[in-house]
């Protein structure tokens, strides 16, 4: 699915139904065509807007979840992924529950419910962000860099020492079609460790082997989907992230022991550097 110069909607709205990995509440959400230069942006019941950008980030505590005037959505990053990467600019996402439904904890069912919705392409150039010089946060063990580019790629290192994920990188030129086949499908995780501390406090509630896989000491929960399905996942994670940086963003995105604070604090931080073109100055 290539990219156009002009911005896309989907062209028709499509919903999914599910519970949510932390909260295991039920919950849906519909997607929805928007209009030009709309952006991407839910809306509850009520009426109330939560507009998809690192201003309304309200929370990176295992997730990326986004509130303004009494609205919350949580767990909002990997269809924020799908739509980032299958090029759609402007949605408008129903949203009822606490929570962006789990899916199967990863951004694979996501994918597939917009190629179902397609895709349209509105009479307005797409924005394309730029940067003029490189972009360091984080710091210590877990930073990141954003360097100019003509492409977007994304390098990415995690290392869970005394696990049998131990170190994993990755390297990826982001197009619709490798994210769909070599990130979408990896899937949410835990270390094993951590899983009751996460009870405890009152997350992980949704999580089952139909969502998630644990990281223990000498091997994993089930079945893999990639040998390196953690390293794919928190790639995964970063695309869905930085997306809030409000622009299509165009460079090469370095990330060492990312996390959703450190993958927000980078988009916040491309927000500032990045300069806007329309499509057809390029």
């Amino acid at each position: 699915m290539a990219i156009p110069a002009q911005q896309t909607t989907l062209a028709r709205s499509v919903t999914k139904q599910g519970i949510g990995l932390h909260t295991g509440s039920e919950g849906s959400v519909t997607l929805l065509p928007a209009g030009p230069d709309a952006g991407v942006v839910f809306v509850s019941e009520s009426g109330l807007q939560v507009p998809a950008t690192v201003d309304c980030v309200v929370s990176t505590e295992r997730a990326t979840s986004l509130g303004r005037g009494g609205l919350a959505v949580r767990g909002a990053e990997h269809l924020l992924a799908a739509l980032y990467a299958l090029g759609v600019d402007n949605a408008r996402i129903a949203v009822s529950g606490p929570e962006v439904p789990a899916a199967d904890g990863s951004a694979r069912e996501w994918v597939e419910l917009i190629k179902e919705a397609g895709r349209r392409r509105l009479g307005a150039a797409r924005r394309t962000c730029r940067l003029a010089r490189a972009v360091w946060v984080g710091g210590n063990e877990a930073w990141a860099v954003a360097l100019p580019a003509r492409e977007l790629a994304l390098g990415v290192v995690v290392e869970y020492q005394g696990t049998a994920a131990e170190r994993q990188t990755l390297w990826l030129p982001l197009t619709g079609k490798r994210f769909a086949e070599e990130l979408a499908p990896a899937r949410t995780f835990c270390l094993q460790e951590e899983y009751q501390a996460l009870l405890a406090d009152g997350l992980a509630r949704g999580g089952s082997l139909g969502n998630a896989f644990a990281v223990g000491a000498d091997g994993y929960s089930g079945p893999l989907r990639f040998p390196d399905e953690v390293v794919r996942h928190k790639t995964l994670d970063l695309v869905g992230d930085i997306s809030l940086c409000g622009c299509r963003f165009v460079g090469q995105v370095i990330a060492i022991r990312p996390s959703h604070r450190l993958n927000v604090e980078l988009a916040r931080s491309l927000r500032a550097a990045l300069t806007v073109s329309s499509a057809s100055q390029r």
